[in-house]
């Protein structure tokens, strides 16, 4: 309906006037018809700077060639008719002497240059690069085609043919001038119907129509004999119906549409981030009962390791006498032990995966200390340990190598002394550390050889330095105690 409903507006006052010449041809007073045609013009140019400015304005943001052309060609036709307007007949005279002659070559200019600029940006799409298509190129060539214009009309107007006789009325070149138009804007309409670029099926809607009442504009003009009969009236009626559709179809392609893609954008990106907060709340609340179901699989191991202790503990009760037994199950129960603070101090750790080095030596000090107090013999013990963490999985052996060497100090290096000295140094340097063990105690036996040594002790520290750890394990005892072990702090990954 809306095709036929635009036809119909142009149809419907011709018919009538041709149909009744009587009641609806008429000739107005030039003042009257003045004000009519200059506020009918203002608009139209008002119109063609608002074109202008949507194109080019927007096309730093849109990157829309096809607007940015149809906008610089339209302030073309913006200026031209503002001349037109000042070179009417009635007006004060546009520095030579106004005409209908004058007013309607200006005009001719004007309708060239639209069906031009409509026909050619039907070629121009809207996302694609085009080397002239940049605002200052186009800025400098239409205004140099308006000084062009000028220049004809205004001093050199011998050199374009006449458009109107005062008394005789149109002259065939501007009837024939306006066939070419009509004929530029029927080519228009018929290849913009097929065009598929276009952002929406409404913007496509109004540039037809535009096409059509274009046409109806141009053909009155073709009609009149007087610059100031009521074929100018219609005709300058359908010429701002016309604009308006443009400026309509522009600003759809220019504004409207690209806010709508934002609003629809954002809308969804609301959506989503209100999605994400959602399963990002859902993910934090599984996280968290996964740390919290981590920390309590740590802290009932750590319970049933000290359950395994006690039961071994029980048994081992049975058998009072059998020193054998009672120092077997002394030294099982201090590995048992260490292995249960490592889960003991990934309970109490926020972090999981990995605990600190000074804490967990710190903590094995204690224990030893507590296992084996000893009996008039005055111990210090000089922990020094750098910052930094271990996994679990280097945590425990190192505990285990560690605690042999500080049992072995305690129940063998002092006897019969009063006081005597441990020194511990733990370090990091890249992805390696460094433990240096040492006490001023009697040292080892003569002749002691670790690889001949049935008793697990020193051996188990050496087999897991060596072959779990993957580290390099060195001992001296020939003054005091000495042992220097290194190994890599990457052989394990976080599991957690």
């Amino acid at each position: 309906m809306f095709y036929p409903a635009v036809i119909l507006f142009c149809v419907s006052p011709l018919f009538l006037i041709g149909v009744f010449p009587d009641y609806f041809y008429r000739e107005y007073e030039i003042g009257y018809f003045l004000i009519f045609h200059n506020v009918t013009e203002i608009f139209s140019v008002i119109v063609s700077f608002s074109i202008f400015g949507l194109g080019y304005y927007s096309y730093a943001q849109s990157r829309n060639a096809h607007t940015l052309f149809l906008g610089v060609g339209f302030l073309v036709v913006g200026l031209v008719d503002f001349m037109h307007t000042l070179g009417y007949a009635g007006m004060p005279d546009f520095i030579t002497e106004n005409s209908g002659n004058k007013s309607s070559q200006f005009w001719i200019f004007s309708r060239f240059v639209t069906a031009i600029v409509l026909f050619v940006a039907i070629y121009i799409k809207p996302n694609r690069k085009y080397k002239l298509i940049r605002e200052g190129f186009l800025i400098s060539c239409s205004l140099l085609l308006v000084f062009v214009i000028f220049l004809l009309v205004i001093f050199f107007n011998d050199w374009i043919p006449k458009t109107y006789e005062q008394g005789k009325g149109l002259t065939i070149f501007k009837k024939n001038a306006e066939y070419v138009i009509i004929t530029i804007l029927v080519l228009s309409l018929f290849v913009y119907r097929n065009a598929t670029f276009y952002t929406s099926k409404k913007q496509l809607r109004y540039y037809l129509a535009a096409f059509i009442v274009c046409i109806f504009s141009e053909m009155v003009f073709v009609l009149y004999t007087s610059v100031f009969d009521v074929y100018n009236v219609i005709g300058h009626i359908y010429k701002i119906g016309a604009f308006y559709l443009i400026y309509k179809a522009v600003f759809i392609s220019a504004i409207h549409d690209p806010y709508e893609r934002l609003i629809q954008t954002n809308q969804l990106l609301s959506k989503e981030v209100e999605e994400n907060k959602i399963n990002s709340e859902k993910i934090r609340k599984s996280l968290q009962e996964k740390e919290n179901l981590v920390a309590e699989i740590f802290h009932r191991t750590k319970n049933s390791i000290q359950l395994v202790r006690s039961i071994l503990m029980i048994q081992a009760s049975d058998f009072p006498e059998d020193k054998n037994i009672q120092s077997i199950v002394e030294d099982t129960s201090i590995k048992i032990q260490t292995m249960s603070l490592v889960h003991d101090h990934l309970y109490a750790n926020q972090d999981l995966s990995e605990i600190r080095v000074s804490d967990y030596l710190q903590s094995l000090v204690d224990m030893i200390r507590q296992a084996y107090p000893p009996s008039g013999t005055e111990i210090k013990i000089n922990l020094q340990v750098g910052d930094g963490a271990l996994l679990l999985d280097t945590a425990v052996p190192l505990g285990l190598v560690f605690t042999e060497l500080l049992s072995n100090s305690f129940k063998y290096a002092f006897p019969k002394l009063k006081t005597g000295e441990i020194s511990i140094q733990y370090s990091f340097d890249g992805n390696r550390c460094y433990l240096v063990y040492s006490d001023n105690g009697v040292g080892l036996p003569v002749g002691f050889d670790l690889q001949k040594q049935k008793k697990l002790g020193l051996s188990l520290a050496k087999i897991i330095a060596e072959k779990q750890m993957g580290g390099t394990l060195s001992i001296d005892g020939a003054q005091g105690f000495r042992m220097e072990f290194n190994f890599p702090n990457d052989l394990y990954k976080r599991r957690i």
